[in-house]
């Protein structure tokens, strides 16, 4: 039987669940006092501990014993996404950028943007939900909604940017480098006017293609995810 995995990024302050995941443990789960679960602080460790205490909502647990202890990794992917009309959409974006491993996914609004407005907590649930399904250790960062201004303006190691253009400009693999800090903008489905595209540009964002296929944005923010790991894999 698999050991209940549950984030708790206080644990060596606060020798309790929270309350959503005091009430996973007892009303899904059924655990009891004395079960052994393994703990997320989502930066970088993993440890066991048992429930010593079922006190109404609350869950308590006992001594912590580190069990993994992962070092920040030689590189870093932060998404900046123009969010869909339907946040689901989104939230598999998140879900499954999570579950690869990504260090930040922030919104912001552009000209062509469908969503004014999002909310954030249903975002970092699901960014829980898929840290502790996927076992990675680092939880991201998850903020918005910014103003393209703001995210132009960035300063970065690494800042590219998803653009459709014929012909296109070269792809993913080929425009960035290896182990850096990245940076990736992602426009709306009705794409970055081209104003914006030449404010990026003159801001030091590189232009890079995901090939000929015209993507969903949470596609786009997937396959820019993943193919960031893919370039950093030795």
């Amino acid at each position: 039987m698999s050991i209940a995995v549950f984030y708790a990024p206080n644990a060596k302050d606060f020798s309790y669940l929270s309350e959503e995941e005091s009430f996973h443990a007892i009303r899904v789960l059924r655990l009891k006092v004395g079960e052994v679960i393994h703990l997320l602080d989502g930066r970088g460790s993993k440890y066991a501990t048992k429930i010593s205490a079922i006190e109404g909502k609350k869950v308590s647990f006992g001594a912590l014993e580190l069990i993994e202890s992962e070092p920040k990794p030689s590189y870093t992917i932060h998404l900046y996404v123009a969010p869909t009309k339907q946040m689901e959409r989104m939230e598999w974006m998140v879900e499954k950028c999570g579950e690869f491993g990504i260090h930040g996914i922030h919104f912001f609004a552009s000209k062509n943007s469908e969503r004014k407005e999002i909310k954030l907590h249903r975002l970092e649930k699901t960014a829980i939900s898929a840290l502790k399904q996927s076992k990675n250790l680092y939880l991201p960062e998850i903020t918005g909604l910014h103003t393209f201004k703001e995210i132009s303006a960035k300063k970065g190691e690494e800042k590219l940017f998803a653009f459709i253009s014929n012909p296109p400009v070269a792809v993913l693999s080929k425009t960035a480098l290896k182990g850096k800090e990245y940076h990736v903008l992602v426009g709306p489905e009705g794409d970055f006017t081209s104003d914006e595209s030449a404010t990026l540009k003159n801001n030091h964002w590189k232009p890079f293609s995901l090939g000929k296929s015209i993507l969903r944005t949470e596609t786009a923010g997937i396959a820019v995810c993943h193919g960031l790991h893919i370039l950093n894999i030795d």
